[in-house]
């Protein structure tokens, strides 16, 4: 943290983890000198793997700028495996608001395809919109809106009882054989919470009408929320995972649940992925989860409520405690396995 505002950094593993650099590379950093507070806010990083991109190996990260009187979305590149990275550049064509519950841009991710092209995707107000890039992130096309999305949840802090807050946030994914586009994100369209995807088969110029990828029934007053998608690079199969309340009338038990397609998003069927339910009080599940598939190996990891009896203690910002009691959270990872027998 600067005076002037927050700042980030990328520190690199070349061992999986086991071990990692000694010193940070930082993205952002401020010197204190700045004229206007500047907050730079929940970046998000992907990596060309493409076998024939001419730019296989860039890694992408994208992230919030919060100003005084907007919020924009900054992009920056590395070509040499996160040792240096390049000068942050605006790719939001039209600013959001100064503030995240709605109507700022929030929720940036990434793709790349197999040709290189870079399709990154957030959410602007009640749209999701997208930015391409296909020089590598030297350049991009104006950001233009693709389709609306539901309010007030989508971008919304506030509306899941039990949690504190929860986003809608868009993420993106492509089949890399047939070049299709896919974008899930969650919305208050059927009076309830529902998960949605939505496609395009020519690179993002046209999209599907929304569809339902929770297969309870429609208006049923259970929600399911905070999704994240992983696109299988190997067999093209679309994997979506989500909090899910179906089981309890009352609205506040909720499991994870894990979404397959094998069709190209047509159709979707949903697996119970977490053992138990749980419930909290104003329990922060934080503002995304992680999923990622390959193979047909599909790994996800998301936050639960603690259970009973469990040791940890109520957690806010700072040193104050919240307002209101605050269920303590956990850290589940799940595997699930489609591979066919040999």
């Amino acid at each position: 943290m600067g005076p002037a505002g927050t700042e980030f950094y990328v520190r690199h593993s070349a061992d999986g983890g086991r071990t990692w650099d000694k010193e940070p590379v930082a993205v952002i950093a401020w010197t204190g000198n700045e004229p206007d507070v500047k907050l730079e806010d929940m970046p998000r990083i992907w990596a060309d793997t493409q076998a024939k991109s001419p730019y296989r190996g860039n890694l992408y990260v994208a992230w919030i700028e919060w100003q005084i009187d907007k919020s924009i979305v900054l992009f920056s590149r590395s070509t040499d495996a996160g040792k240096t990275w390049t000068t942050p550049n605006r790719i939001s064509t039209k600013a959001g608001l100064p503030r995240d519950d709605n109507g700022a841009v929030v929720g940036i991710i990434g793709t790349v395809a197999p040709d290189g092209t870079q399709y990154v995707v957030w959410n602007e107000g009640l749209n999701v919109t997208m930015a391409v890039s296909r020089d590598g992130g030297k350049s991009f096309e104006p950001s233009r809106p693709m389709f609306d999305v539901g309010a007030p949840y989508f971008g919304g802090a506030s509306g899941i009882p039990g949690v504190s807050r929860a986003m809608g946030f868009p993420q993106v994914g492509i089949d890399g054989k047939s070049g299709t586009l896919y974008v899930t994100w969650s919305d208050f369209r059927n009076g309830d919470v529902d998960v949605f995807i939505s496609r395009s088969p020519d690179r993002g110029r046209t999209w599907t009408r929304p569809m339902r990828v929770n297969d309870d029934p429609v208006h049923s007053g259970a929600d399911q929320f905070l999704q994240w998608m992983a696109v299988d690079p190997i067999d093209a199969s679309i994997n979506v995972q989500f909090y899910d309340r179906r089981d309890d009338p009352a609205n506040r038990k909720t499991r994870v649940t894990l979404a397959r397609s094998t069709d190209g998003g047509k159709t979707f069927t949903n697996y119970a992925w977490s053992d138990e339910p749980f419930a909290g009080e104003n329990a922060f599940l934080g503002d995304y989860e992680w999923c990622t598939a390959y193979g047909g190996r599909v790994h996800g990891i998301w936050a639960e409520a603690a259970p009973e009896g469990y040791e940890g203690t109520p957690s806010g910002r700072g040193t104050a405690a919240p307002a209101r009691p605050r269920t303590p959270t956990i850290i589940r990872v799940g595997t699930a396995d489609f591979r066919k027998p040999t």
